[in-house]
């Protein structure tokens, strides 16, 4: 923790701590479908992110998990089934109402820094 000093401002807020996560993936490493319990700011350090976002308020279409686990989280639709899916339809008999969710689709590269609001 004394390697990377913390600005005033992420204190700010009803919780006032700091969560510290950092993941590292090679090329083609994909993160499933979900929603965070916390606010973020994605950093991307190297290489290129392709992220897909939906809004919160898509979040009845987007088959979470509830089963009441640790995931409960993440979606039911996997990874694979989202990068292929649209090409060859392969989720619409499944989840369909995924197919009416609105979405954005970006590429975050090196340098840039996305602020991702909890939920």
């Amino acid at each position: 923790e004394t390697d990377i000093i913390m600005p005033d401002f992420v204190h700010c807020g009803s919780q006032g701590h700091v969560r510290r996560q950092i993941f590292f993936g090679p090329r083609g490493t994909v993160t499933p479908l979900h929603s965070d319990p916390y606010e973020n700011v994605f950093c991307q350090v190297v290489g290129q992110k392709y992220l897909r976002l939906y809004p919160p308020s898509e979040a009845p279409r987007l088959y979470s998990r509830s089963d009441g686990g640790s995931l409960q989280n993440n979606s039911r639709v996997e990874p694979e089934d989202l990068l292929a899916g649209e090409d060859v339809s392969a989720f619409t008999d499944h989840f369909p109402e995924l197919c009416k969710a609105d979405f954005l689709d970006m590429v975050l590269e090196p340098g840039d820094m996305l602020y991702l609001p909890k939920g």
